[in-house]
């Protein structure tokens, strides 16, 4: 007969308890950096498909083949990525395709797309939120110690219903997270990268550049590249008609050309 003593219920409950949380480390793990085998992406067909390209035009300009990689990264992006959503929302999916398809526009001419070293999750409130780490409100952010995207959904929205205008908040704050997921590799294309960043720098101060951006691009060296990649997307031939030298390096680094 097979007797159970205090201590071994002791030593089974404790072997249970570390089994359980090696398990959870390893699920938590598995998770964040997107290798996740149960969250398997689910091809942008239909309605998906013709939402995207109403609201990022420039999908419809592409080859067919850079088309359907588009979609494809779209998709493995809303299937691996951890949204929070903090409010009530009736369009959830609606959103992670517009916050998929900014992430992935500007990658598409890279082989890294997957922003797995900068961002781990995306927060999106129904408007603008007050930031408990900076104590200010906002209406959109990018947290390089966080590895976290913030965003509120009206004004990333509004980013992409009114075209032309010059300010999309998704890309914007997506710029931001390129270049952090790019600091530090080895890669020709983190490289190239970074030597584009750094190029775009001698610009900064050029009078005729000034006075074409918008005067938030003098904040810092990292609004000043988001704006310049709002530009990029959202009016390509006027700044490659308007500042040749600036579009010509933002062309080389992300290894897409619109204009």
């Amino acid at each position: 007969m097979l007797l159970v003593t205090g201590v071994d219920l002791f030593a089974f409950c404790c072997l249970f308890f570390i089994a359980s949380y090696l398990f959870y480390i390893i699920y938590y793990a598995v998770g964040l950096y997107e290798l996740n085998p149960f969250k398997r992406p689910k091809p942008v067909i239909g309605k998906e498909r013709l939402l995207l390209e109403q609201h990022i035009p420039f999908i419809k300009e592409l080859p067919v083949y850079e088309q359907e990689k588009f979609f494809k990264r779209v998709a493995w992006f809303v299937a691996k990525k951890h949204f929070i959503f903090h409010g009530k929302f009736i369009d959830k999916h609606e959103l992670k395709l517009l916050i998929g398809g900014a992430g992935v526009l500007l990658t598409l001419g890279m082989r890294n797309h997957k922003y797995i070293r900068s961002i781990h999750k995306i927060i999106v409130y129904p408007s603008n939120y007050y930031s408990t780490i900076n104590k200010k409100h906002h209406v959109g952010e990018y947290n390089a110690g966080l590895k976290l995207l913030v965003f509120a959904s009206d004004r990333l929205k509004k980013g992409f219903e009114i075209e032309g205008d010059n300010l999309n908040l998704a890309i914007h704050e997506f710029g931001h997270a390129l270049y952090f997921e790019t600091s530090g590799r080895t890669s020709w294309e983190a490289l190239r990268f970074q030597w584009g960043f750094r190029k775009l720098l001698q610009f900064q101060k050029e009078e005729i550049v000034i006075k074409y951006l918008r005067d938030y691009a003098a904040t810092n060296p990292f609004e000043f590249f988001s704006v310049l990649l709002e530009h990029f997307f959202e009016t390509p031939r006027e700044l490659n008609r308007e500042l040749p030298s600036v579009y010509e390096v933002l062309v080389k680094m992300l290894n897409t050309n619109y204009g």
